[in-house]
């Protein structure tokens, strides 16, 4: 069985997700006549905890044998981001894509790398898509039980860059039509066309722009004096999940065969929190009327596990929690080899105990067995183990704030090489559990600000050899050897008292 989206090549393994944590970098600044930005369009899907914005450079090379392009976001917009990616348009190779400044600067450079160095006047189109994490607010920040939710999002106007832009606009996607409403203002006419209004709403979009002839705006001084702020205030019919914390536990069982999951997690519903106290009688009328529900309140949660997975579990602070579902899948058989796990996926409802309202809380235990065959396989070339181990279950829309997942391997394994998903913190520890000797090799992977574009895989290489198999099997034989011997031992003392009956007499 092959491992599920396994790389051919370790070593040309490249990390394309980017994960913004602090560091010290130095580079010189980009040159601003290396590239011309042809047109600019940014499109923002507006939406809960999460925000998805793709931005789309049609660039011309200025300059020979141009093999790096540097993209720029503001310093808020960079410390909202959780995940970024780029791609030159038409294809699903995402390209190399690194951070140029630390993060303490006003403005924050990514460089990118193409395939191929491009030529004097050569143009390309470039589609850079980032996820922000808590970028929406509730406004107003609470309403009552029966009330809809509505959310407000702000950015600059104008899209910074190193390089001259001859034609930009930005886009706000609503999930709906209906807007609140969305900032307009005349200060936009200095780069926009005269005869065009500079914000124009449409169905459930809302354009600003187009905006020409703008010079270089990666610099302080323009972000001072000509970004302006824009934004829209809409309707939010879904709920705003944020997972505060995830502490997530994978043991790998050879002796069982099996790789056991195990998630405590802390889910919020971050929406727009209750105004007033909660009635039960309007909750009950809702369940029984569910027109006048409000979609906001956080009532169930779906979560989307591989196949093959048994004996789920579910419970929370005060015990087992029935009020579940679980609608298995298994892998089925392809020229008489088995599919991925990842491509039929069982489904699991949880419905907690009471409707989470905004700013609400709840804290549960999940946790499933799935058969180590799935996830594991073997190299003989190498004389080790290749095992996959999911890193989170992801909720759609989610944002994860502070995620850890511990690896437990099989007693006294010896690690080779480890591959998480994305650039992340990672540990060592030793684990102890029932009959250990030697103990287990654990790895911890620690996080913060992730979405569910990072429920990747983590490749984990390991050798685990014949005595380390036989050991605890000649543990426990040995200890159940002593425990006999010292039971004969008792059987063959006496420790009764005995009378001398010859000094008696």
């Amino acid at each position: 069985m092959l491992l599920p989206h396994l790389p051919s090549s370790w070593a040309a393994l490249t990390f394309i997700a980017v994960l913004l944590v602090p560091s010290s970098l130095s580079a010189t600044p980009p040159n601003p006549a290396a590239f011309e930005n042809s047109a600019v369009v940014r499109s923002i899907e507006l939406g809960g905890a999460t925000t998805q914005i793709t931005t789309s450079y049609t660039v011309r090379s200025l300059q020979n044998k141009n093999g790096v392009y540097v993209f720029a976001l503001s310093k808020d917009d960079a410390s909202k981001t959780s995940w970024m990616e780029a791609k030159l348009k038409g294809s699903n190779t995402p390209l190399e894509l690194k951070r140029s400044t630390d993060t303490d600067e006003p403005i924050a450079f990514y460089e990118l790398s193409f395939p191929k160095a491009l030529k004097n006047n050569e143009t390309a189109t470039l589609v850079l898509t980032t996820i922000q994490a808590h970028a929406s607010e509730p406004l107003p920040a609470t309403v009552r039980q029966n009330e809809p939710q509505a959310l407000a999002y702000e950015t600059g106007v104008y899209v910074l860059s190193p390089y001259d832009t001859v034609i930009q606009r930005i886009k706000f996607k609503s999930p709906s039509p209906d807007i609140v409403s969305f900032i307009d203002t005349s200060e936009l006419s200095k780069f926009a066309e005269p005869d065009n209004k500079p914000a124009v709403k449409s169905g459930s979009t809302v354009t600003y722009g187009p905006f020409r002839n703008i010079r270089g705006s990666a610099t302080p001084l323009f972000v001072k004096d000509e970004q302006q702020l824009v934004g829209v205030h809409y309707m939010y019919d879904n709920t705003v999940i944020t997972v505060p914390e995830l502490r997530r536990s994978a043991e790998i069982s050879h002796w069982g065969s099996n790789l056991n999951i195990e998630d405590k997690v802390w889910l919020k519903n971050d929406g727009a929190k209750l105004k007033g106290h909660f009635a039960r009688i309007e909750h009950l009328r809702q369940q029984v009327q569910p027109q006048t529900a409000q979609p906001h309140v956080l009532k169930d949660v779906v979560f989307d596990l591989p196949a093959n997975v048994r004996d789920p579990y579910y419970y929370d602070t005060i015990g087992n929690v029935s009020t579940s579902r679980f609608r298995p899948a298994t892998t089925r058989k392809v020229a008489g080899k088995k599919s991925s796990p990842l491509e039929r996926l069982s489904s699991l409802e949880l419905r907690p105990r009471y409707p989470l309202l905004g700013g609400w809380n709840y804290t549960f235990t999940l946790g499933y067995d799935m058969p180590l065959e799935d996830w594991a396989s073997y190299d003989a070339a190498q004389g080790a183990y290749i095992v996959a181990v999911p890193f989170l279950t992801a909720i759609p829309g989610a944002a994860y704030d502070d995620v850890e997942v511990k690896v437990v391997l099989p007693e006294a394994a010896s690690i080779v090489e480890v591959q998480p998903p994305f650039d992340t913190d990672i540990e060592y520890q030793t684990h102890y559990t029932f009959l250990d000797t030697v103990g287990r090799p654990t790895i911890i992977f620690k996080s913060k600000n992730l979405t569910d574009k990072h429920a990747g895989l983590i490749y984990i290489t390991y050798k685990v050899d014949v005595r380390a198999h036989l050991e605890k099997p000649l543990a426990v034989a040995a200890g159940f050897l002593g425990l006999f011997l010292v039971a004969t031992a008792f059987r063959r003392v006496d420790l009764r008292i005995h009378t001398n009956k010859k000094k008696q007499a």
